[in-house]
């Protein structure tokens, strides 16, 4: 049997009792959660799907014409603007345009053929195919090395797409060259299994090129669970052990650092605290996610960029969640 939730926001742990073999589930305690209102004041839940679905009719159309449209182009690969009023053209961010794809995707829209065009197709042109490089960056052509999550997040998203459309172009190589990329700079980072040793995750970015780190006065360690994310689901789709033995080190190359001392910076470590409770079920391992996962929702003071979970109201409205 489960042990019942409740109404507030949780991470369900499953234990296994020895006694009968039956699953228990416990809820974890989230501090910043449970500061919130049980039920927000006024309550408005809007049509997430019909909001995607709009969103893509309107972006993906480039026959639209006024004011800051079309905000998409193809006359250079695929481009959507970062925001309005940028030219589309000139607007060619991975971490926009993959996810809008995807986004599409997942509530019903075939993006490889809409509006006359294989927009899935298009996405390849973030993938750097210099040897030095292999992965998907931000940028067409650019370089790793300046800020981790611009360098992880697209591959996060090529991983995400390429599961929807596993057949296009060069997927299905492509991802294990990004997983090895990654396995490869997670080594020289110092992580290594034997003997067991950790990487050193205070950097700014990994540069892929000369596999050195870069420190431009912040660090983003939670890009430990990205790369752990990464290769686990390398690990599920290939069988090979290495990727999730690289999974495994990443993860607790993370979970190293001291509660008060939270790695989070912007994007990435929810991916690390999905994948560590992932890999706790499948694997039997023991990560701690009511560390990750206090870490997502802190109130900022405890990382490096002081941003954190509002809770609160403003102007007679509940506003708690906004990160």
């Amino acid at each position: 049997m489960l042990i019942p939730l409740n109404h507030r926001l949780g991470i369900v742990v499953i234990a296994l009792s020895t006694f009968t073999g039956i699953a228990f589930a416990q809820q974890i305690a989230i501090a910043r959660i449970d500061l919130m209102p049980n039920r927000p004041s006024p309550y408005l839940m809007r049509d997430w799907k019909q909001a995607a679905i709009g969103y893509d009719s309107l972006v993906f159309n480039a026959s639209l014409t006024g004011t800051y449209l079309p905000l998409v182009s193809v006359s250079n690969g695929l481009g959507i603007s970062s925001y309005v009023g940028q030219s589309p053209s000139q607007a060619r961010e991975a971490i926009n345009c993959l996810p809008a794809v995807i986004g599409a995707t997942l509530v019903g829209v075939d993006k490889s053929n809409e509006f006359g065009t294989n927009w899935v197709s298009l996405c390849q042109n973030w993938f750097n195919s210099n040897p030095q490089e292999n992965v998907y960056l931000n940028s067409p052509g650019g370089t790793s090395g300046s800020d981790w999550w611009y360098d992880l997040m697209p591959n996060v998203f090529f991983y995400q797409l390429s599961s929807l459309y596993p057949g296009v172009g060069n997927f299905q190589t492509q991802f294990t060259t990004v997983a090895d990329r990654w396995s490869t700079a997670l080594r020289a980072m110092g992580a290594g299994a034997a003997p067991w040793s950790l990487a050193n995750l205070s950097h700014t970015a990994w540069n892929l090129s000369t596999m050195t780190p870069t420190n431009s006065g912040w660090t983003e360690p939670e890009a430990g669970g990205t790369i752990a994310w990464l290769l686990y689901n390398a690990f599920v789709k290939t069988g090979d052990p290495k990727y999730r033995t690289g999974a495994e080190l990443a993860m607790e190359s993370l979970l190293v650092y001291p509660v008060g001392q939270n790695p989070s910076y912007e994007l990435q470590l929810p991916y690390g605290a999905y994948i560590a409770a992932r890999m706790n079920a499948e694997l039997g391992t023991t990560y701690d996610i009511g560390k990750l996962v206090n870490w997502c929702f802190s109130d900022g003071s405890d990382n490096s960029r002081l941003w954190g979970l509002t809770v609160g109201n403003w102007g007679g409205y509940d506003c708690s969640g906004l990160i």
